[in-house]
């Protein structure tokens, strides 16, 4: 992008070793930080071709980029960006008040505006940190009192979970201890098996619409352990993980009337043959 370009726009542009800046003076109208109340009286662009990034202040960073060729003057520069600014504040404040839903505390940097929160199940901790645009994704995980290696960038969808024990347990089938072959479990640990439930209430009764339903199943297959978790979403729609002694290996929504069984898909998932793949109850002695 030409200097002349961008001075024609009301930037001031300044060349270094990292390449071209082009700074946008907001003083007339400067952006408020909601946390700190504090004006942003300017912001500095990294020039890249065509496009305008912000690098500075730490509260804008992250925003969409701006695309020059379109803009006429510097109004439409600080149109685009207090768009940006205020999507973001948006998602901010929506996001926030899905998290307290949750019965989770949100976190709002004061000079990053970043919305960030933990979630916790036993000696399990993930860190949740959103982008620009409300979506979620895993910045940390300590298990066992030790940060987990390679256990960031995953992402999820935080409005299919509507209670917060679908949540930490989707986590904790995805990044809880590595699968390993399953333990006896003491009489009265609070176990409950859907046989358990088949046979005290009977086939016939039903789970309410709106009511959580979540399900843990452990297997092996061709000797290796993993983790099937499901919890619902919504009346007959679930959103499935099946995960391994490496972390993640599958994750999306499925319909009920659909469902092959855990034993299909797993076979499917993995390629192997449905023989192959077996399903191990917590109880069940070691090998």
């Amino acid at each position: 992008m030409e200097t002349a370009r961008l001075e024609a726009l009301g930037l001031q542009v300044r060349e270094d070793a990292a390449g071209t800046e082009a700074v946008l003076d907001l003083e007339s109208s400067p952006l408020v930080n909601p946390v700190t109340r504090a004006f942003i009286p300017e912001v500095t662009f990294q020039v890249m071709g065509d496009r305008l990034i912000p690098i500075a202040p730490a509260a804008v960073v992250g925003l969409a980029p701006i695309l020059v060729g379109a803009l006429s003057d510097v109004s439409d520069i600080e149109a685009l960006l207090s768009d940006a600014f205020n999507e973001h504040i948006f998602h901010v404040q929506r996001r926030s008040a899905e998290l307290q839903v949750l019965g989770l505390v949100p976190r709002v940097d004061p000079e990053t505006l970043e919305l960030a929160t933990e979630v916790a199940d036993g000696e399990l901790t993930v860190m949740l940190v959103a982008d620009r645009l409300g979506n979620f994704r895993v910045a940390r995980v300590v298990r066992g009192g030790e940060e987990a290696r390679g256990a960031s960038g995953h992402t999820l969808e935080l409005s299919e979970f509507r209670e917060r024990a679908a949540l930490t347990g989707y986590l904790s089938a995805l990044f809880g201890e590595p699968a390993a072959r399953p333990q006896p479990v003491p009489v009265g640990a609070g176990l409950v098996r859907f046989a358990d439930i088949v046979e005290k209430f009977g086939v016939e009764a039903l789970v309410p619409p709106r009511s959580s339903l979540e399900l843990l199943a452990q297997l092996q297959v061709e000797g290796r352990p993993y983790r099937f978790a499901a919890a619902r979403v919504a009346g007959r729609t679930f959103r499935g993980l099946l995960a391994g002694a490496q972390g993640k290996v599958w994750a999306g929504r499925f319909e009920l009337d659909e469902f092959p069984g855990i034993v299909r898909m797993v076979a499917d998932l993995l390629k192997v043959p449905p023989e192959a793949v077996r399903l191990v109850g917590p109880d069940a002695p070691q090998e």
